[in-house]
């Protein structure tokens, strides 16, 4: 197993009530309850062992931000109380400032779902029958601007054929971290024999981990005979064929797709051929990325970089990767190295030409015609 930047709950203590209080009163009463998470993130995170020699790239993280996980500054725990047939017959939730907090819950079996409440781009949806709730993004354009693939030294070493699938999917969003602990049919006594005494408090301890459901990629894009031909990417990139949601409960991805746009960065002063992102996204649809089994059998899925280059001369072009490849084989993350050569792809006639210092237009997307979606959120 990887060693991934786990958010562990050490100590999740549900508090029951003082000693003089005799079990028969909590029948009919709710049960005060005290989170009490102890978190532990790794220093430094690793996709694969060797994954700091294979990233070269002169990340700035003052300018960029970080490239690991970061720890949640809020918690939300969901409870969902079950019926005799165990299914979820209400839904309310708790927010925490930080990772210490109170609530209540009846006495009862129960599933308990707890997820960072820290992110402003993640929206969440629950189904009618409560048993579900699903993590999602806003999508923000019906497409990307399609280019004919490059193919990398690599492919062509292998003597790959390049296929011209069409890109049919949304843009959504980039994610936020998104972590996750799922505690199913947990039961919560009446009876306070059934728990730990500690420090005047009954207690019962959940162990578990929040785990990232949300995966890290980091780019880096070589470019060969470049002779300061291409400057950077004004437009940035996307990587195609990523879930749209995830589900908080199950782990499983949605079989839609979407792409998910990122920022590229040039360090010229350090190495003026040499490309760097990172994209955090939900995955690759259809599979719960912590099982290998269910890995295995994902939907066969292309991912694509969508990758735009300004050239010299004013004009960029949109290159096409396929990446299917690298994607599939880190399902939870990882570095992504590609070399293409500049002579592959020469600059496509603009008319007028494009001014390389910007100004928000963005040539990768089409439209910029955000579509909002429903929320539901049940309290």
């Amino acid at each position: 197993m990887r060693p991934w930047a786990i958010i562990t709950a050490l100590a999740a203590l549900l508090v029951l009530g003082s000693c003089s209080i005799e079990p028969p009163l909590h029948l009919r009463k709710p049960v005060e309850v005290q989170t009490m998470m102890e978190t532990s993130v790794q220093a430094q995170f690793l996709w694969q062992v060797d994954w700091q020699t294979e990233w070269t790239f002169a990340w700035d993280t003052a300018a960029f931000g970080p490239l690991g996980y970061s720890k949640p500054k809020g918690i939300r725990m969901h409870v969902y109380t079950l019926n005799a047939d165990g299914e979820p017959k209400s839904h309310y939730t708790y927010n925490f400032s930080g990772l210490r907090g109170e609530a209540e819950i009846f006495p009862g079996v129960h599933n308990l779902l707890f997820h960072n409440n820290d992110s402003e781009v993640l929206l969440y949806r629950s189904d009618s029958e409560l048993a579900d709730i699903r993590a999602y993004t806003r999508v923000i354009s019906s497409g990307l601007k399609t280019s004919k693939l490059v193919q990398t030294t690599a492919q062509k070493a292998a003597a790959t054929k390049a296929v011209e699938d069409e890109i049919n999917e949304n843009v959504a969003f980039m994610p936020d971290e998104l972590f996750v602990l799922f505690d199913g049919a947990h039961y919560i006594s009446s009876n306070l024999e059934d728990y730990e005494f500690i420090d005047g408090q009954y207690v019962i301890r959940i162990l578990g981990d929040l785990l990232p459901h949300t995966f890290i990629y980091l780019v880096q894009i070589r470019l060969l005979h470049n002779y300061g031909r291409v400057t950077g990417s004004m437009g940035g990139a996307a990587l195609t064929g990523m879930a749209e949601e995830v589900n908080l409960r199950t782990g499983i991805t949605s079989n839609e797709t979407v792409s998910i746009p990122m920022d590229v960065h040039i360090n010229k002063a350090v190495d003026p051929d040499l490309l760097g992102a990172r994209v955090l996204t939900f995955g690759m649809p259809g599979c719960n990325h912590y099982d290998s089994l269910s890995v295995k059998a994902a939907p066969d899925v292309k991912h694509y970089l969508v990758l735009n280059v300004n050239f010299s001369t004013g004009v960029y072009r949109n290159v096409r990767i396929d990446v299917t490849d690298q994607v599939r084989a880190l399902p939870t993350g990882g570095v992504i190295t590609l070399e293409i050569d500049v002579d592959d792809f020469p600059p496509e006639e603009v008319d007028p030409p494009v001014d390389p210092g910007g100004g928000g237009f963005n040539p990768l997307i089409d439209g910029w015609n955000e579509e909002t979606g429903t929320t539901t959120i049940t309290n």
